[in-house]
């Protein structure tokens, strides 16, 4: 025990060093004086070291006095300061070029892309003369896909048009400025191969568990193994980040550990013949086979760590987990203090402004706080040992209330919120981590292999993923489980560390030996064995599959057709474009349309498709309008689609042809219809395509005039789609001269309404020559004043559809909602939900 201590107060010693030199760094950043003299000083510090060499005070002052100075010498040479190279001096109102690479893996918000860009080169004056420049901005542009082909990717060569601006609010201090939607052009696709054919893995990783999962779960699942946040999880994350559990959906030291552990499994068969425990130290680092094993492991963990971003928390618990494997082949002791503050050391070397990153102090201070102050919270809650999994409970308490105290003020800062509930959220929740990755891990490989099996997986992993968000949810909405922080004076924050510090010495002082965690373990033995363990948990997963089958044949059993029109649209505005599921009693099933917003549209599918369902029969578009695609395009990466339908365009815009190289990406079966095609979808459903004719029509509205009109035929009831056609004269007179009546019939009638816009007579007259009994009115897309003005009743005049003495029935979704029609021997029903 003794050994231990000293070990572990030589890793607190270099954790001192370590801290002098980043507060030289936080002194740089204020002082800002300048680096010669803070070098020289640095060197006069390192001189005075040779008198005070025996001296058991002079030693260690000068040795932190050098190792602070050097911190703001670092910090100092890296800042924009007064030099005429950085790009923040460019900062104002003047249009300039600025050329450079895209560093940094682009992320999604909503319907737009941020990109880190480190600039190389400027033009003021349209590109007649270039000067260098360094340094890095952020530029913001639009988009809501992960991996945009047409778009700026991770190390694409770009060039930029348009205004410099501050840095975005809350960026790191390495982002010295910011554009805002300028003209992009990328004129070249390099970067480094490896990190770009990982990105492009982790695209694709994520793109399989979306497919196998539904949502939010499969957002949720993403974020866990990938680190990766998609639009989908804006519903969980703030719950995440209100009950302290955010750390589930970001890198982390925990997780690096876990993938660790799984490799070293499967790679024990190398050394099993030379345990390391039975070898000398000389032996360890001789021995080849131990060798391979490590290196696959260390590979592993590099690969993990840029898949999940290459973040600070991600290259911080990468970093740290290298050293855990490479300690004992070296013959060291790992010591984690050690590990931390040469992890520290390394990075805010490399990049001083990492420092001042949110993710790298809450993961810094976060691993800090666990490390030395988890043993004293599970000395305070050891009565709750005596409990059944105490043990289990009171390690999860300790670690979430270490972690916690070491953060609450950077999380305060930052979020605005301190957490109450913390303990509760990490009781319920972080068991999972390990089983999730395990079973994420097992889907993906399945899905590299083949759709199905890893469909299969996600039946098993789905339970446990709605019970971790719903747990979150439940957790966040009771009464007192987290404050709202608006503002928190910084010289506070000091203070608390000033005083935290304190306690924590005295605490160290007074008990210099608590038992750790693992000695914890020895002393209490698991309830069940491994095997049983084991046994019990392929039981469960056998029981999940069945479970799931059997309500998967049960629902195809009392199926009927179901033809739902989903309120789609941003959150917080109406409802805007037109998303139709079609849903036959033989399982086949069709989205006609996919809505302006991914993430509405992600959300209604999945609260209309069993769990289990992750494939459509066919995607119908029926107009490249963008109320009309923008949904469809994250639809076709998270579902396995069996063929694409539209009637092509004339003038293919730019949204269309990523629409095309999407689907060609994919693989997917794709059919252009026109005028008299008839598609079957199984066996009680039929498509008539009615419109538009061959070739299609040249125009300054081609668009809409282009429009597919299709006719739906079931047993018992024919359902006309008109859709964006409704707007359109050229359509509307073509259909009435060329098409038959008896071909127009139908009971029910669907268009797009648009608000503030008179009905054309000729809709009138084709819905005379229908006669149909219920008018369905989907809304198209609201331009930004009419989004200002717009409530639900005024979307679509339906006043003038009622003219004429017209005896149907108008439905709006943009009044009611979503709405479902269900059709059952000859027989239908209107439903709204």
């Amino acid at each position: 025990m003794q050994e231990n201590s000293q070990i572990d107060l030589r890793g607190l010693l270099l954790v001192v060093i370590v801290g002098t030199w980043l507060a030289g760094i936080v002194l740089g950043s204020f002082l800002l004086l300048p680096a010669s003299l803070l070098l020289l000083g640095a060197c006069v510090a390192l001189i005075c070291l040779i008198p005070f060499w025996s001296s058991q005070w002079g030693r260690p002052v000068f040795v932190l006095i050098c190792c602070l100075l050097l911190g703001a010498w670092r910090y100092t040479v890296s800042a924009p300061g007064t030099d005429p190279q950085a790009i923040s001096t460019f900062i104002g109102n003047h249009v300039l070029m600025v050329r450079g690479d895209v560093s940094d893996e682009p992320t999604t918000t909503g319907r737009s892309r941020t990109l880190v860009v480190t600039v190389s080169s400027i033009s003021s004056n349209g590109g007649s003369s270039w000067r260098d420049v360094h340094g890095e901005i952020k530029v913001q542009t639009l988009g809501g896909l992960i991996e945009n082909p047409y778009g700026a990717n991770y190390g694409d060569s770009v060039e930029l048009q348009g205004k410099l601006q501050p840095p975005p609010p809350h960026s790191t201090a390495n982002i010295f400025a910011g554009m805002a939607f300028p003209r992009l052009q990328v004129t070249a696709r390099d970067g480094n191969p490896i990190i770009a054919s990982l990105y492009h893995l982790r695209v694709m990783l994520a793109t399989i568990l979306t497919r196998s999962l539904p949502q939010p779960q499969a957002a949720l699942l993403v974020a866990i193994l990938l680190g990766l946040r998609t639009p989908a999880l804006s519903s969980l994350s703030q719950a995440f980040n209100v009950t302290g559990t955010a750390h589930l959906i970001v890198p982390s030291g925990f997780k690096v550990t876990i993938l660790a552990g799984l490799v070293a499994s499967s790679t024990r068969w190398l050394t099993k013949k030379h345990r390391p425990q039975d070898m000398l130290p000389a032996q360890r680092r001789r021995n080849w086979r131990a060798w391979l094993a490590t290196t696959v492991v260390l590979i592993s963990i590099a690969a993990y760590t840029i898949l999940s971003g290459v973040g600070p928390a991600a290259i911080r618990a990468g970093v740290m987990g290298a050293l855990i494997v490479i300690a004992p082949r070296l013959g060291r002791t790992y010591n984690v203090y050690t590990a931390l503050a040469l992890t520290a050391c390394i990075m805010s070397a490399i990049d001083p402004f990492i420092i001042f990153d949110v993710g790298f102090l809450l993961s810094f201070l976060g691993t800090l706080g666990i490390i030395l102050l988890t043993p004293h919270f599970q000395r305070l809650l050891r009565p709750i040992e005596r409990l059944p999994l105490g043990r289990h409970i009171t390690e999860i308490i300790a670690v979430t209330l270490a972690a916690e105290t070491a953060t609450l003020p950077i999380f305060a800062m930052t979020f605005q919120q301190i957490s109450f509930i913390a303990p509760i959220a990490n009781m319920l929740t972080v068991p999972l981590l390990g089983l999730l990755i395990l079973l994420g891990l097992l889907i993906c490989g399945a899905g590299l292999i083949v759709m199905p099996l890893a469909i299969l997986c996600g039946w098993v992993t789905w339970p446990i993923l709605w019970y971790m968000a719903n747990s979150v949810l439940w957790c966040a909405s009771l009464p007192g489980a987290y404050i709202s922080v608006n503002t928190m004076d910084s010289r506070l924050a000091w203070g608390y560390y000033g005083v935290l510090i304190l306690v924590t010495l005295w605490i160290v002082k007074k008990n210099p030996s608590i038992p750790s965690t693992a000695a914890s373990r020895q002393q209490h033995p698991p309830v069940l064995s491994p095997r049983t363990w084991l046994i019990a948990r392929l039981s469960a997963a056998a029981l999940v599959i069945v479970t799931t089958g059997a309500m998967a044949t049960a629902a195809q059993a009392h199926a009927q057709l179901t033809i739902t029109f989903l309120a789609v649209g941003p959150a917080g505005q109406p409802t805007q474009g037109e998303a139709i599921l079609v849903r036959t009693a033989d399982g086949q099933t069709v989205l006609i349309d996919g809505g302006l917003d991914i993430a509405s549209l992600s959300q209604a599918l999945d609260s209309h498709l069993p769990p289990w369902q992750h494939a459509l029969d066919a995607i119908l578009l029926t107009t490249p309008e963008r109320d009309h695609i923008t949904g469809l395009q994250d639809i076709v990466s998270r579902y396995q689609v069996g063929e694409v339908i539209d009637a092509g365009m004339l003038h293919p815009n730019a949204t269309y042809a990523l629409w095309r190289r999407t689907i060609t990406e994919h693989h997917l079966r794709y059919v252009s219809v026109s005028q008299g095609t008839t598609i079957a979808v199984g066996s009680q459903l039929v498509f008539q395509i009615l419109w538009p004719a061959d070739p299609l029509h040249k125009g300054s509205n081609e668009n809409r005039d282009n429009t597919l009109i299709v006719r739906l035929l079931v047993p018992g009831l024919h359902i006309l789609l008109v859709g964006a056609a409704a707007q359109s004269t050229y359509a509307l007179t073509g259909l009435l001269a060329e098409q038959d009546v008896n071909h127009l019939q139908a009971e029910i009638v669907q268009i797009v309404g648009e608000a503030n816009k008179p009905v054309l007579p000729e809709l009138g007259t084709l819905l005379q020559e229908v006669h149909p009994t219920l008018l369905v009115v989907t809304p198209a897309a609201l331009n930004p004043q009419q989004r200002k003005l717009a409530q639900p009743s005024t979307i679509v005049p339906a006043a003038s559809l009622e003219e004429g003495g017209a005896n149907w029935q108008i439905l709006q979704t943009a009044q009611i909602g979503t709405t479902e029609i269900s059709s059952s021997h000859g027989n239908w029903n209107l439903n709204t939900m």
